[in-house]
């Protein structure tokens, strides 16, 4: 397969990833509230924990300027996102030391424990192709969000800002960017399978985490 088709190849599956999300159907009936909007931000916060070190990793594992370019993009975005979602933090009712790095709710324990994974593991084209197919679900699940939110009172608009931060769909230095890991990767001998296999491990990650944000 070429890098094209396997980005397309994952378009089901990103839509399947958005279907039914639990935040959004609470907020189309008017049933968002403060503290929904404060697990999502622990849950963010989090993960973010798990992702700064993960590809961290990546980058010194996969040197070539290629895999090293992207990694490092997305390593810099994050740590960016993460200085608003401690803006956003007083906008909820939590302060800087309320924050704990690991989740006490065992499906967000379980979430943030396999985002670590990646690091460890993953080829450059694997991880690359996780990369997009998580940056487009939560880019997507983020601008619905804030679609179904946006005529509510009370809402926090802190927590707006970080989420309208990631866009409704993945920049074009990760849209390209994967382009060209992926064409390295599998130059490389990595496996179309296999890529396509661990992007839609994502599947596994979005339960535990929207059930825990919308407490259900």
């Amino acid at each position: 397969m070429k890098p094209e088709q396997l980005i397309e190849a994952m378009k089901p599956d990103v839509d399947r990833f958005v279907r039914g999300n639990a935040l959004i159907s609470l907020a189309r009936t008017g049933d968002v509230g403060t503290d929904h909007f404060k697990r999502l931000l622990l849950a963010e916060f989090q993960c973010q924990e798990a992702e700064l070190s993960t590809y961290a990793l990546l980058v010194a594992r996969h040197r070539h300027e290629k895999p090293a370019a992207l990694f490092s993009f997305i390593l810099h975005t994050i740590a960016t996102a993460r200085g608003l979602l401690r803006e956003a933090a007083p906008s909820v009712g939590i302060t800087d030391g309320d924050i704990p790095p690991v989740p006490a709710d065992e499906g967000m324990f379980r979430v943030v424990r396999d985002l670590t994974w990646m690091g460890m593991h993953a080829g450059p084209a694997e991880a690359a192709l996780y990369l997009h197919t998580d940056l487009s679900t939560w880019c997507t699940l983020f601008s619905r969000i804030i679609a179904s939110t946006q005529h509510l009172p009370d809402v926090p608009q802190p927590v707006i800002t970080y989420m309208e931060s990631w866009g409704d769909k993945p920049p074009p230095e990760v849209a390209e960017g994967t382009l060209e890991v992926l064409h390295h990767g599998l130059a490389q001998g990595e496996e179309p399978d296999r890529l396509l296999h661990t992007a839609r491990q994502l599947g596994a990650l979005i339960d535990p985490y929207w059930t825990y944000v919308a407490g259900t």
